[in-house]
């Protein structure tokens, strides 16, 4: 009897969440979650209903087969990455992924990354960038009338910048779609800088990156970049980023300097969160000058 009392309670427990391209499903089994991913996309976020004060998120990468478990604590935290796994037994064939997690007493379900449509969420909103940036205040309201250059990309993409007495430059990037993207600072994914901008739960998440080869860029080791501030609509994402012109990070961050010339590059796509785009992206040249405002030509 009690056998069948388990198997009805593992049959109850499953929920299967169809969202266009990713079919998700989980099992309960004594005190651990059976999880199943079906993907064509690379990308899967999950997140737990009915959590407050901790926060978890499963970012699963189906192609590379894991999963970064990040954790926020407290309604004005960020969700940083996990210092210990607690992931185990992952199984990949094809666009399928299975691994299995602890129990923690909430729901998982699949975070919608499309800006038409996201799946109904059982959290209240909260403020969420990645990592080690600093700028947390929600006060801060995005301007870009005090930088002193631009650089227009076509007619989607826009860089402003300014630079600063203390040796850092502020860049605002401004994409006239509401979508993740990310901007290289050098030419093609080899060895290349790189940052992203992603919008989760309607806010801003910047990563600084440092991508190997033409697949999903890693993070950087060291992460150097503040969002001073930014702003979403249904139009347009605008993010005023700064960094130092030399970081340190001679390894992965590349050495900016004032009137200098550069190839850089850029990527977008639909979705709110970086995936797999191919090789759609544009290389575009630009000059820090101190003043002036160009123009690209480029088209996608």
């Amino acid at each position: 009897m009690s056998k069948i009392t388990t198997s009805i309670f593992i049959l109850l427990s499953i929920l299967t969440a169809i969202n266009a391209e990713v079919v998700f499903s989980y099992s309960k089994h004594n005190n651990e979650l059976h999880y199943n991913i079906v993907s064509d996309e690379n990308l899967v976020v999950l997140a737990f209903s009915g959590q407050q004060d901790l926060r978890e998120y499963l970012f699963c990468r189906v192609k590379d087969c894991e999963c970064e478990e990040r954790f926020a604590q407290g309604p004005r935290s960020h969700p940083k990455l996990s210092e210990q796994q607690i992931i185990s037994n992952y199984f990949c064939e094809k666009n399928s992924m299975k691994f299995v997690r602890p129990d923690s007493g909430s729901q998982p379900y699949v975070w919608k990354n499309t800006q038409q449509k996201e799946q109904p969420k059982h959290v209240e909103k909260q403020s969420r960038i990645i990592q080690e940036v600093t700028n947390t205040s929600d006060s801060t309201t995005y301007t870009d009338t005090d930088m002193t250059a631009s650089l227009s990309v076509g007619t989607t993409f826009q860089v402003k910048w300014k630079f600063n007495t203390d040796d850092t430059i502020e860049m605002c990037f401004i994409l006239n779609q509401k979508s993740w993207i990310g901007v290289g600072f050098g030419k093609g994914m080899k060895n290349v800088d790189m940052l992203t901008i992603n919008i989760i739960d309607g806010q801003a998440e910047v990563l600084d990156l440092w991508s190997v080869e033409d697949d999903t860029p890693p993070t950087d080791t060291q992460q150097d970049l503040e969002l001073v501030s930014y702003s979403i609509s249904d139009t347009s994402v605008k993010a005023r980023i700064k960094r130092k012109l030399n970081t340190g990070d001679s390894s992965q961050d590349v050495v900016l300097a004032k009137g200098s010339a550069y190839t850089w590059s850029y990527a977008t796509s639909s979705a709110l969160v970086m995936e797999d785009h191919g090789h759609d992206f544009e290389e575009f040249s630009i000059t820090l000058n101190e003043t002036g405002d160009t123009n690209c030509l480029c088209s996608l």
